[in-house]
């Protein structure tokens, strides 16, 4: 499957006069024996003459669309002139196409003029009709954008990076501005860099070296104003966080976050922030910028596509940055690589104040606006590619259903419906209306499962129906048969889903997070072993 047309770019001045003898009544053959064969080629006949001749109109039509210039290309499209009138017109549309030349792509480029016609007509199917909003879509999902389109695979999606790779510094906004992102196409891996003012390209906490040769003495050895000493003092903050894992996963964030800002952005290690510059910091938090430098798509920590941010972050997610943020200042003050602690704890006056203008856990969506969402998704459902519209469908009515948090839905399993009140929470199948419960059979269907047969069996409610075409993958469903979604997996199902209500139908609809979905904020007591169902700790994911 190619992507771009490429003779449509490349048209010789012997095919520009072929193309004028032609519309100017010269027969086909005549034509291809003067202006398009070799010496050593055999003489066409007339109607693979004529085939190629029209190959070179379409062609050239397609160049016109591409110049914005729609009035020759309905030129070239009526053929030959009927009239010494109508032959010179297009002989003087053929003329200004020539003067024109090779076409460049543009933001507002149907796809159709770059891409073969079954491409274009998978991606106008999913609403991308024109360059910007192919570029747009790269951008926010990066090299695996395609993964959120259906009907376009590895191969397409592959053929179609390449393609914008090649054309990166062509495709640019009103403003003069390459479009395409630098994660976008971007292979290879991260080397490691000195923590240091000059940083060019942000790596990740595992990746920052020390700008001293003596940075590993330890941290009684090493002046607390250095960038030196803030590595060593996160590294021994981060060794000393007895947690859990996904705890100390943030805790790390967090950490690397603010020390490529206050490195990169305010020339200070921490021990020199002040009171503004830790607010200044929480309104970066809210609008990452230079978003190329900043904000990208997930990718391996170790790619040269890692950004340190998906996107702006939520005021609850400043929230509780700020929060790691005050334990980790704590910790250096308690240990002295700071004098005074920027990231003060809330006063019991400020968190009143703020717990009062937080909406409550409990708060649900409106009935109606939450009912209008879920037919939109059962609609999409409809569709025969639909099956991740019936998988956020089925999860959407869980959530719903039954008293439980998000993170616990990714293991919420069919043998816990049902269970005696002794071992958690006494969940009934007669708690699935009909619609949930329909939902539900038609995503196992898509599962190659059988609701009824199931029961009592440990298959998790909400899962993939069909495994991505990676070992991991594989090794996974090898190894736990019935399994669902990851958090991260299925956060992304629901944010991808809403994203997409709220461009196309409601722009208003008051959930911004798969975590507004759930019916209740509650989670679920320990099972009888006395360990709480796994995926307790969600993080905020993308595709």
């Amino acid at each position: 499957m190619q992507p771009a047309k490429a003779p449509s770019l490349t048209l010789t001045r012997s095919e520009f006069a072929a193309v004028r003898a032609y519309v100017q009544g010269m027969p086909a053959a005549m034509v291809a024996d003067r202006y398009l064969s070799d010496d050593g080629d055999d003489d066409p006949g007339g109607e693979s003459a004529l085939r190629v001749l029209l190959g070179l109109r379409d062609r050239m039509v397609q160049l016109a669309h591409l110049h914005s210039r729609p009035d020759l290309a309905e030129l070239l499209e009526m053929g030959p002139g009927r009239s010494n009138r109508g032959m010179d017109r297009r002989v003087e549309a053929l003329a200004e196409l020539e003067r024109l030349g090779t076409a460049r792509p543009r933001a507002d480029h149907g796809i159709e003029l770059w891409f073969s016609p079954a491409l274009a007509r998978r991606l106008r199917a999913q609403k991308i009709s024109n360059l910007h909003i192919l570029v747009e879509l790269a951008n926010r999902h990066g090299n695996a954008w395609w993964r959120s389109v259906p009907r376009i695979g590895a191969l397409a999606g592959g053929a179609i990076n390449r393609w914008l790779a090649e054309h990166r510094d062509i495709v640019r906004d009103e403003h003069g501005a390459p479009m395409l992102r630098d994660h976008v196409g971007a292979r290879g891996q991260l080397a490691a860099a000195v923590l240091a003012p000059g940083l060019r390209q942000l790596v990740p906490f595992e990746l920052m070296r020390d700008p001293a040769p003596n940075a590993a003495e330890g941290l009684e050895n090493i002046s607390r104003v250095t960038f030196s000493g803030d590595l060593v003092a996160v590294r021994a903050w981060l060794a000393a966080s007895e947690t859990q894992q996904s705890t100390w996963l943030a805790y790390r964030k967090e950490a690397e976050r603010l020390l490529l800002w206050a490195a990169t952005e305010r020339r200070k290690p921490l021990a020199a922030l002040d009171a503004q510059d830790r607010q200044d910091y929480l309104a970066f938090l809210r609008r990452p910028a230079p978003e190329r430098l900043w904000v990208g798509p997930r990718a391996p920590r170790d790619s040269v596509a890692w950004r340190p941010f998906t996107g702006p972050l939520s005021e609850s997610s400043v929230l509780h940055a700020a929060r790691i943020l005050g334990a980790l200042f704590e910790w250096l003050l308690l240990h002295g690589h700071v004098e005074s602690h920027v990231w003060q704890p809330e006063t019991q006056a400020q968190m009143r104040t703020r717990r009062a203008a937080r909406p409550q856990p409990g708060t649900q969506l409106e009935a109606d606006s939450l009912a209008r969402f879920l037919g939109w998704l059962s609609a999409q459902g409809r569709a025969e590619d639909g099956l991740r519209y019936r998988a956020a469908e089925a999860a959407v009515r869980v959530l719903q259903a039954f008293p439980i948090g998000f993170a616990d839905l990714a293991e919420f399993r069919r043998d816990q419906i049902g269970m005696p009140a002794c071992s958690m929470e006494n969940f009934s199948e007669d708690d699935l209306d009909e619609a949930a419960r329909a939902a539900l059979i038609r995503h196992w269907r898509d599962r190659g499962l059988d609701w009824d047969s199931q029961a009592g069996r440990p298959v998790v409610l909400v899962g993939p129906p069909r495994l991505p075409p990676t070992g991991r993958a594989r090794r996974k469903a090898d190894s736990s048969p019935g399994a669902g979604y990851s958090v991260r997996g299925l956060h992304a199902l629901l944010s991808q889903a809403i994203e997409r209500y709220r461009s196309e139908e409601d722009a208003e609809f008051a959930a911004r997070s798969p975590r507004d979905l759930a019916g209740r904020r509650t989670r679920m007591r320990p099972t009888a072993s006395g360990s709480p169902p796994a995926g307790g700790s969600a993080g905020a994911g993308a595709i």
